[in-house]
Formats: C-alpha cells, sequence, structure tokens
C-alpha cells in the first residue's frame, strides 16, 4: 500500500471514529434532557436568549466527552459563555454543538427541540448528527455517507405542486424576511415556524419539510443540519456570502440568511421571489 492510499485510510478510520463517538454522546445526554424537558429554571442571557441547567450541562459533558478521545480536535459551543473574542479554527476536526435548539420550547414544555452535534472537517460540516425530542429518535448523516433516523434511510420530498410544498421559515419580523414570507404564502405554499433552526433545516433534508429559509441562525443552529441536506442532495444557497470553510468560531457572528430545500422547491422560491422583486443578490 502506498503512502497516499495508507493516509486515506487512516483518514478514513479517524472520522467513523468520531462519527460513532459523536452519536454514542449525543444518546448519553438523553436521560438528561428529556428528566429536565418542561422541568427546569430559565436565566437570561446578555442577548435575551434563554438558557438553562440542561444548555449548560449537555454542553460541558459533550465536550469532555469528546475532547478526552479526540483531544487533538476543537470544540464550540454556543453556551461557550467566557469567549469574548473569535477563536481561530486551526485544528482538521471541529465540533459545534447547540446543546439546546429550541430553548424556550425546552423550557415551557413544547416537544419542538433538539441537540445539535456538527463535525467540520477543515471547516466545513462533514457529519451531523441530532436529537429530535418531539419525534424522540436521533438523525444523523453526511455527505457520501448517507443520513438517517431511528434506523431508516433519510430521504428528500418528491413534492412538486406549489399548494402542496411545505416551507420552514425563522426569523425575525425583519423587513427582508417578510417579502419572502410574503411572496410564497400567495402563491399557496404552507408555512411553519418550529421555533428550532435546527429542524427547520433537518426536515428539509428529511422531507417533512421542502425547504426552508431564515435570517437569523447561527452557525451551532445549522452545522448539523447542513450535513444532513449534503447527504441527501438537498440544496443549500446562502442569501449572503458563504461561511465555509469556517477560518473563526465566535458568538457574535453575524446571522446566517439562507433558503434551501429539494431542487423543485429552490426553482419554485427563486422564481416567486424574483417575480415579486424580493430576491436578494446572491455569492
Amino acid at each position: 500500500m502506498n503512502l497516499i492510499a495508507l493516509a486515506i485510510m487512516q483518514g478514513e478510520e479517524g472520522i467513523q471514529k468520531r462519527i460513532a463517538m459523536g452519536i454514542a454522546a449525543v444518546e448519553e445526554q438523553i436521560p438528561l434532557f428529556q428528566r429536565l424537558f418542561g422541568k427546569v429554571e430559565s436565566k437570561w442571557k446578555a442577548d435575551r436568549s434563554r438558557v438553562t441547567e440542561a444548555d449548560l450541562t449537555i454542553s460541558r459533558e459533550t465536550e469532555a466527552r469528546i475532547l478526552e478521545a479526540f483531544p487533538e480536535d476543537q470544540f464550540f459551543s454556543e453556551e461557550t459563555q467566557d469567549q469574548a473574542e473569535p477563536v481561530p479554527m486551526v485544528s482538521e476536526f471541529v465540533w459545534i454543538i447547540d446543546p439546546v435548539d429550541g430553548t424556550n420550547n425546552f423550557a415551557l414544555g413544547m416537544s419542538m427541540c433538539a441537540i445539535s452535534l456538527g463535525l467540520l472537517q477543515n471547516g466545513v460540516p462533514v457529519y451531523g448528527i441530532i436529537y429530535d425530542a418531539s419525534r424522540q429518535l436521533i438523525m444523523h448523516g453526511g455527505k457520501n455517507r448517507g443520513a438517517f433516523e431511528g434506523g431508516a434511510e433519510m430521504r428528500p420530498s418528491t413534492r412538486k405542486e406549489s399548494n402542496e410544498l411545505f416551507a420552514a421559515f425563522d426569523g425575525f419580523s425583519a423587513e427582508r424576511l417578510f417579502k419572502l414570507l410574503t411572496a410564497l404564502k400567495g402563491q399557496g405554499f404552507k408555512m411553519r415556524n418550529m421555533g428550532t433552526g435546527t429542524l427547520h433545516l433537518a426536515y428539509t433534508a428529511n422531507g417533512l419539510m421542502d425547504g426552508s429559509f431564515s435570517n437569523r441562525v447561527s452557525i451551532w443552529d445549522i452545522a448539523a443540519a447542513y450535513a444532513l441536506c449534503e447527504a441527501v442532495g438537498t440544496e443549500f444557497h446562502f442569501f449572503d456570502s458563504s461561511i465555509f470553510p469556517m477560518k473563526v468560531f465566535s458568538l457574535k457572528a453575524p446571522k446566517i440568511y439562507y433558503y434551501a430545500g429539494t431542487p423543485f422547491y429552490c426553482r419554485a422560491v427563486e422564481q416567486i421571489w424574483k417575480e415579486a422583486g424580493v430576491f436578494p443578490s446572491t455569492t
């Protein structure tokens, strides 16, 4: 075996070990997640977002589990409270977690919430692991590796009638988001906002949704679900410049503005938005 083939084999083995560890790490946190669901006190961060004991404990314990096995990796979390400045991503493998995506739902006992753990290689998501509390199952997958949920293979939607298309949206009442939303609603699209950016994009990958768009998600919301989209061939488009490959992790990074979906969905919304004169420039 030549050196190139050996390096490829060793690299693949390293990814497989990380995938197995990531799935195990998320599985270990499910009992805590379920025990505290709807029964935990909240605190409020400086940005007025909610944080609970579950967010902090799941983040801390998952980081310890991952870095014990792979000390050469970097691990970042939405709950890295002491990180004041952007941190360069210098490791080949980087983990990004949202320990509870949909914390408001979680704290109030509403089931649309998730644990989201993404694995990046050279700044690009290559595998995602998501615990979907609403269906009590794990979704996981990555490009050229397939995507799975509860043991079944994940497949995107095949719907091709505008009055049958479901679109998930996420964001504040910013003017640009409202215009996009109004244009699609006027064409008969079924619109859903479930309060969790992770599940909006993950459901776009597994076919529950035909597409999704947002003007307010952060990298920890979508790192794992982006990998699921890559696994099944779901398109993902940034309205602003692409953030991949990522070079730094920052809690204060600008919000991500994107749309994603099946090829049919993406061509349909692009045409609708262009005809309505609300389609932003993309790069």
